[in-house]
This record gives structure tokens, sequence and C-alpha cells, in this order.
């Protein structure tokens, strides 16, 4: 394409400093200085994905625990969801309060999602916060 005079015609390039990141599986807008810019305007920020994952791994643990199902088995082959997701899912019920109470109201640290606590993490409480960054 070849440059007009006309001025009608001209392009101008505006280059604007900001970045995505991931976050709960969805990408967000960062500022130029790393600040979250969805978090000016929401001062809470919830990662569905984990929340979801987490009102699983407790309602599973219902069911086991009242008889309804007998083990993750059971849920899996009754729910027709893969052995493996259950599996890492009910881990986290071996979260610390605190971590449970900071993922619910949304003040987890940044980079951390549900992808953190699929891999294996410290039994310990103190061990855990201090891994993941709480």
């Amino acid at each position: 394409m070849a440059l007009s005079q006309d001025k009608s015609e001209q392009k101008i390039i505006v280059h604007v400093p900001i970045n995505l990141r991931k976050w709960g599986g969805k990408k967000v807008v960062v500022g130029p200085v790393g600040q979250d810019l969805q978090r000016l305007d929401r001062h809470i920020r919830k990662d569905e994905k984990l929340l979801k994952a987490l009102g699983r791994a407790y309602r599973w643990h219902k069911l086991i625990e009242t008889g309804h199902y007998k083990n993750a088995q059971a849920i899996s082959d009754n729910e027709n969801i893969n052995r493996s997701y259950v599996l890492r899912v009910m881990r986290l019920m071996r979260l610390s309060p605190k971590v449970i109470q900071s993922i619910l109201d949304g003040n987890q640290p940044d980079g951390f999602g549900l992808s953190s606590v699929e891999k294996s993490f410290p039994a310990l409480w103190s061990e855990q916060e201090q891994l993941f960054g709480f």
C-alpha cells in the first residue's frame, strides 16, 4: 500500500505500555507500573476456577464422609470425571485455613492459582503458606 499525501488516509500508531497476565484462567491487563488495572475498579479479585475446585473438594469430601460414595473412584465413575482430577482437587482439603480464607476472600498472591496446588505441596500449614507466598 502506497502512502498518500492526503491527511485523511494517514495512520496514527499509538503505543500503550500495558502487559497481559493470566489470573484464574483469564487474561488481565496490567499497567506500566505493574498494578492490575481491573483491581482499580474492584478491590477483591476472586479466582473462579480455584473457588469452583475448592467447592468441589469440600462437596466430594462430604459425600465420602457421609457414605454416599466409597472413594474417589466412585465419584469418578458416578460423576463421569477423570479419577486423577478428582484426587488432585480433593488435595485442596489439605490446604491451611489461612490459604483457604485468602482464596475465598480473593486475596491470594499474584500467580497463585489452581495449577499451584495441583502438584504436591507440604503437609505442614506454615510450609504451605511460605511456599505459596501467603
